[in-house]
């Protein structure tokens, strides 16, 4: 039999006062839950504002506010009986009722506040590749740093996947803004990745638009390589990615690329041609990367934006002098004398910018930064936030001096973290009233514990793990549902209903 059985009907709302000085002496002043075959319900025992003693049941039967009824009872050994005004008695069990435990769950901050000490494990190989600019050359090793939090004891970890910048040509996993990044986020609770990808191309738009592929599918390969590690504790469904710059366009890629875009990628008929979404994990498919760190990147075409809805994040300068803010290509020619010259250099290597036309100046494809990314977000109504900053500094994280100014930092690892940390649950705990029996309130989330009621102006009829039966008294004046508990992934919640 359901714990969440409905309550017997009755029919009528009798209303008399009786004198009770003699039976109130049986019972003491309180709430008490009634059973018996014709009724469930409540009995309050008290005295009114003269001081006269009182038993008022409460009853129902077509909605959730009771019925009241003025009765007088009397008690013989461990059964009651009910004596209505009409003289009709009925023989109950009475037990003093106690209402649920309820306490309201705090707001943890969980994966926003650091709290667990980082361990680290340095150059772990996931992927062995061969390098397509020297076939002859000795296979490479891809490798990762790992990040994760100590002795938290959890099993359902998120996972965050960094990728360093360095616009594909050079940079490096140990980076120290990335290392901070990393160590950061993993006290928060997050398992973290730093991946070392294939960098490197000759300076022209089919070569650098094929390394963003390759980019990719080494991202791809790190995804897979962490989920098969048990000892990691990683929840398939809480992968995150972040990235700056090149590692941006990487993040972005891999939460948005589909098949069926490759070809912007791939321009010789030779070239590698493998999915990138049959590698995928199942999860990963669909797009179900849970959001995205956008740290001054770009997506090589906007149409990408449509392939799903995942939440993105930026930040990046209005008047960046490497990636466009808006549409635009990298290193535009109108803002070269802001590049630096030695990073252009090696960018620029073997190709002889200044003697071709102005249209085949560009090594790189004309790409989209995050002013369109979250144009096109915005109208498809996904989840996102943009933080556009004034200047011209293609790297926030550093000053002018090239010195890690740490205020802008930390708000941007503040701000991230609130960003995905509400994107860890599928779906939030949506509290709703049964149309079916509106005295069950339920909560329809697998991700939840545990939880929690409190029932305002009413009682407890009876409860399982995800839902209640109540009765609301009327005489009370205010009404309410109210369940507070916690998500599997160590969240909290705190939703009211008012009645």
């Amino acid at each position: 039999m359901s714990i969440l059985r409905p309550i017997s009907a009755c029919t009528g709302v009798v209303l008399s006062l009786l004198c009770l000085a003699a039976c109130s002496r049986s019972v003491g002043p309180g709430l008490y839950q009634v059973h018996s075959e014709q009724t469930d319900g409540f009995v309050r025992v008290g005295t009114d504002s003269l001081g006269n003693p009182y038993h008022l049941l409460y009853r129902n039967w077509d909605g959730i506010l009771a019925d009241t009824v003025y009765i007088s009872l009397t008690r013989s050994g461990k059964r009651h009986t009910l004596i209505y005004r009409d003289g009709v008695t009925e023989t109950v069990t009475l037990t003093p009722y106690e209402a649920p435990d309820y306490h309201p769950f705090p707001d943890l901050d969980l994966y926003v506040n650091p709290v667990w000490k980082v361990g680290e494990n340095h150059d772990v190989k996931y992927g062995r590749v061969i390098r397509r600019d020297d076939p002859e050359a000795e296979p490479e090793d891809l490798t990762m740093d790992i990040y994760y939090p100590m002795d938290d004891g959890a099993d359902n970890r998120p996972l965050l996947m960094a990728f360093h910048g360095g616009a594909f040509r050079r940079g490096d996993k140990q980076d120290s803004s990335l290392v901070e990044w990393c160590r950061h986020f993993a006290s928060l609770g997050y398992v973290v990745s730093s991946v070392n990808y294939r960098q490197g191309y000759k300076g022209d738009v089919p070569s650098t638009d094929e390394i963003q592929y390759r980019a990719l599918k080494d991202a791809h390969a790190a995804v897979r390589f962490l989920l098969k590690r048990d000892s990691l504790m990683i929840h398939e469904g809480r992968i995150f990615a972040s990235g700056a710059d090149a590692g941006a366009i990487t993040a972005l890629n891999l939460a948005y690329m589909r098949d069926e875009n490759l070809s912007l990628l791939l321009h010789e008929p030779e070239a590698e041609a493998d999915s990138v979404e049959t590698a995928l994990p199942t999860l990963l498919r669909s797009g179900e990367i849970r959001a995205v760190a956008n740290l001054w990147g770009a997506v090589p075409d906007s149409t990408i934006l449509m392939n799903a809805k995942i939440p993105v994040i930026s930040f990046q300068s209005r008047e960046d002098p490497i990636v466009p803010f808006g549409e635009g290509y990298p290193f535009d020619d109108e803002v070269v004398e802001d590049v630096d010259k030695e990073l252009l250099q090696s960018i620029w290597e073997d190709f002889l910018a200044f003697f071709l036309p102005e249209t085949e100046r560009h090594p790189f494809r004309k790409m989209y930064g995050a002013e369109v990314i979250h144009r096109v977000l915005k109208s498809r109504q996904v989840r996102q936030e943009l933080h556009a900053f004034d200047g011209n500094r293609h790297n926030l994280i550093l000053d002018d001096e090239g010195i890690t100014d740490y205020p802008v930092f930390d708000e941007m690892k503040e701000l991230t973290a609130r960003f995905f940390a509400p994107l860890m649950l599928t779906s939030p705990v949506n509290l709703r009233q049964d149309p079916e029996d509106p005295q069950v309130f339920l909560i329809d989330n697998a991700e939840v514990d545990t939880c929690l009621w409190l029932i305002e102006g009413g009682a407890v009829v009876s409860k399982s793990a995800d839902a209640v039966r109540i009765l609301m008294f009327p005489d009370e004046k205010s009404h309410s549902v109210t369940v507070s508990g916690m998500y599997t992934s160590g969240l909290t919640f705190n939703e009211t209903v008012l009645l």
